[in-house]
């Protein structure tokens, strides 16, 4: 499955640190270190909006379609305005938090620095079952000598208790939460993942290909953000992990 790179008639200049598809649309929002948000329209290819800020951007999420919010490297919380550009400072904060994702399903997946990865069930005492962990190693790698931070976690819209891993590694996996296996990976990524981002329909993944700045040897290949249909070599390993489930 090969995706397909997203072009820019000015590249993007420094690490990308979140991408997030919009909640009703293929637009997709990008968030770098190099003091810019952009607003990408996936389907016809065009690049919507670039606004620059006064700091690194540090993360970015949709309130709503046309609204931005962003954390800053200077302890600013901004909101933006997608349709004129326009950004406000609403709120500051002392510390950086990390990456975590919810799921709607009464659990929730966090990773780890040292590769592994936690399933949490929310409301334990009714399944007698507090989660498990595991090590996210790709499937041509030991698991004890494969120690990549894990960057980034997205959960399908689409296929329920699935969800995709991204690394120091370069490596994008997708996981099905109930059987506890590996469903599908992809090629391996020159550059790190940074970020990860399901549509709404969750027939398109986007992956932010791009050094982390966490390794002192780590590649500093030009940033790329790809694109993957999720086809249906894709779709049924996890339609048939679900269904296997069930029986």
């Amino acid at each position: 499955m090969n995706g397909a790179c997203l072009k820019f008639e000015k590249p993007i200049r420094d690490s990308i640190s979140r991408i997030r598809f919009a909640p009703q649309s293929n637009n997709l929002l990008i968030s770098s270190w190099d003091a810019s948000l952009r607003l990408y329209d996936v389907g016809s290819y065009n690049l919507r909006l670039e606004t620059p800020t006064e700091a690194a951007l540090l993360d970015c999420c949709f309130p709503q379609e046309s609204v931005a919010f962003t954390t800053d490297s200077d302890g600013y919380i901004r909101r933006c305005d997608l349709q004129y550009g326009i950004n406000e400072k609403i709120g500051s904060h002392d510390d950086l938090a990390t990456c975590v994702e919810y799921s709607d399903e009464t659990w929730f997946v966090v990773g780890s620095i040292d590769g592994r990865v936690a399933l949490k069930y929310i409301y334990s005492f009714n399944s007698g079952n507090d989660g498990y962990v595991f090590r996210c190693q790709p499937k041509a790698k030991d698991g004890r000598h494969h120690l990549a931070a894990v960057n980034d976690i997205s959960f399908s819209p689409s296929i329920c208790g699935t969800f995709v891993t991204g690394d120091d590694k370069g490596h994008v996996i997708t996981w099905d939460a109930k059987s506890k296996k590996r469903l599908f990976e992809l090629p391996r990524h020159l550059n790190s993942i940074a970020s990860l981002s399901y549509n709404c329909g969750g027939q398109l993944l986007a992956v932010a290909s791009s050094f982390t700045y966490q390794e002192a040897n780590e590649l500093e290949e030009p940033p790329q953000i790809y694109i993957h249909e999720m086809d249906e070599r894709y779709i049924g390993s996890g339609s048939a992990s679900s269904s296997s489930n069930k029986t």
